[in-house]
């Protein structure tokens, strides 16, 4: 989805026969959404916590999300031209792999970022918009989910494991937060 498409054009492009936008761009909608709503939450909010340079930030980060959606559909068109030319040379295929998940890395790390944010402030935000902010975790939590698919998928193709273990540090880099949203997901049904 390019910055200037309506949602119906999205979804109609989604929807249709064709490689993108797939699973990475819907990985990256669904925490550009998270961003904003969290957004609105924090500009409904109380506090030295909440200010207008914070909401401003999570402006940035939907934005940030919409673009690496456009990332994710040219990474994997590239990755694809790339394996056409590349049948018998194992390195430049595992290259082809590598540029198709760096799109899902930066999506996965960014709803990192933004559930950190979350748990920071999550306590003090507006009562009035629990379900609100109680959304954000859970869409944040299918984000790194998705992203993480996307991620996986080509990994697994790629054959050099020195190359792919900076790319698993910097997933193990968020589990401490994917676990702390996890925990704060579980408390929402007793809530």
């Amino acid at each position: 989805m390019s910055m200037d498409q309506t949602l119906s054009g999205w979804l109609q492009a989604v929807g249709e026969r064709r490689a993108t936008p797939g699973g990475g761009g819907v990985a990256a909608h669904l925490g550009a959404n998270a961003a904003a709503l969290m957004a609105m939450v924090v500009r409904y909010s109380r506090g030295p916590v909440f200010s207008a340079a914070f909401a401003t930030a999570l402006d940035h980060h939907a934005k940030q999300f919409l673009r690496l959606a456009e990332a994710d559909a040219a990474g994997y068109l590239a990755c694809q031209r790339q394996l056409k030319t590349a049948k018998d040379n194992p390195a430049l295929r595992d290259d082809a792999y590598l540029q198709a998940a760096f799109a899902p890395i930066l999506i996965f790390e960014l709803a990192g970022l933004l559930g950190r944010q979350l748990l920071t402030c999550y306590s003090k935000t507006n009562q009035h918009l629990r379900s609100d902010t109680q959304m954000v975790a859970l869409i944040l939590q299918c984000t790194l989910a998705s992203a993480r698919l996307n991620i996986d998928i080509n990994l697994d193709a790629c054959k050099q494991d020195a190359l792919k273990q900076p790319l698993y540090a910097r997933i193990a880099a968020q589990r401490d937060t994917q676990s702390a949203l996890g925990e704060l997901i579980q408390t929402f049904s007793s809530s």
